[in-house]
């Protein structure tokens, strides 16, 4: 199967409908991509519990071609991560991320011979990537400075400051991220969390997707060499690769959302019945979004910006819903801490606040005059 648009992966190879969605995967095989994804269920519950190691999905990812921009399309991109996240939030997320920094180097790789040696690494699962650019992604909509400094040096510049959030966060993570200089340029660079005076914080316990590797990062006199800088114009270098930033979040969104929803569909019997017009509602929602999601991909850079903000929206509100009435179906059982439903319930917490976060989302609709 060359190109599966229109067609579940689930009617076409019948495994249960409620692993894979539908969706292009280009020359992907089906088959190898069920493996991974099968791989991914009998690891879910040791990565929550952070007794396995995310990287060794990543790997696996890497050999589907998930992470080589120039190989697989976002569209395709979005099936596959759509598809991991029925399984495991966590992982789809850390395939984000890894997704995102290669679309950064890439994005870059004709100005830069360190962005292209970079981006085949990343792309080809060599390196782990750190997409740091959450402030960045503020800043370039109005809200706040990013608050790291890049100083001019010889050759280069020095960066400090801290980076608040970022994952896959290992020592030989490849980082990418924005700097202010003094000048009022706004740079992206990219730098080895091995570099000397990058200071890799104590992970935080989080409610869910501690094997993200997520945590803070300090920064004290990197010194980045000019031919790492991959742009010196953030809002003109964000708006190449945002499109894509918000389609593959919303895929993380509508894979853990269409997991709870199927899963909720088998207990709405008995007392379930309660809750009969609550999920139909939520189905309705998510096949909607599902839907933009998919075409929203097979295009992305003709995409309406209120579009990708209202499909992302979307993503950060049906998702916590339907986990949440996933776990209230299963009673008591999904009370219990290593409850599939309560994985997916913690992990969706994360959905509205991971950056853009639903506030941000609100607001930049409210300034396209959008109420949402």
């Amino acid at each position: 199967m060359s190109r599966s648009t229109a067609s579940t992966l689930a009617a076409d190879l019948g495994v249960p409908r409620d692993r894979l969605v539908s969706g292009d995967l280009g020359d992907v095989a089906p088959a190898d991509l069920i493996a991974v994804i099968d791989a991914v269920a009998a690891r879910a519950s040791a990565l929550d519990r952070g007794d396995a190691d995310l990287r060794e999905d990543i790997a696996a990812l890497a050999g589907l071609g998930l992470f080589d921009v120039d190989r697989n399309p976002v569209a395709v991109a979005a099936t596959i991560i759509e598809a991991v996240a029925t399984e495991s939030l966590a992982v789809a997320f850390g395939a984000w991320a890894q997704r995102m920094t290669a679309a950064y180097l890439r994005h870059a790789a004709d100005r830069s011979d360190a962005a292209a040696r970079n981006y085949r690494a990343v792309a080809e699962g060599d390196r782990p990537g750190v997409t740091g650019m959450a402030a960045a992604q503020r800043q370039a909509v109005g809200l706040g400075r990013v608050p790291i400094t890049a100083t001019p040096v010889d050759g280069g510049f020095r960066i400090d400051g801290p980076i608040a959030w970022a994952s896959n966060v290992y020592p030989d993570s490849t980082i990418v991220l924005a700097a202010n200089t003094e000048d009022g340029r706004s740079l992206v660079l990219t730098f080895e969390a091995s570099a000397p005076g990058v200071e890799i914080r104590n992970a935080p316990d989080l409610l869910a997707l501690n094997a993200t590797a997520s945590t803070m990062i300090g920064l004290e006199g990197v010194v980045v060499p000019d031919e790492q800088v991959l742009g010196e114009d953030l809002g003109d270098f964000l708006s190449g690769v945002r499109p894509q930033f918000l389609i593959l979040q919303a895929a993380f969104c509508s894979g853990v959302a269409a997991r709870s929803v199927t899963e909720a569909a088998g207990r709405l019997e008995g007392l379930g019945a309660f809750y009969s017009d609550e999920h139909s509602a939520l189905a309705a929602r998510h096949h909607h979004m599902h839907s933009e999601l998919h075409r929203l991909a097979s295009g992305p850079g003709e995409a309406a910006l209120a579009d990708l903000l209202l499909l992302r929206l979307d993503g950060a509100e049906i998702a916590p819903a339907a986990t949440r009435l996933e776990a209230i179906l299963c009673g008591g059982m999904g009370y219990a801490q290593g409850a599939p439903a309560n994985r997916r319930m913690r992990e969706a917490a994360f959905l509205p606040v991971q950056s853009p976060s639903q506030s941000q989302l609100r607001w930049e609709l409210d300034r396209l005059g959008i109420v949402a």
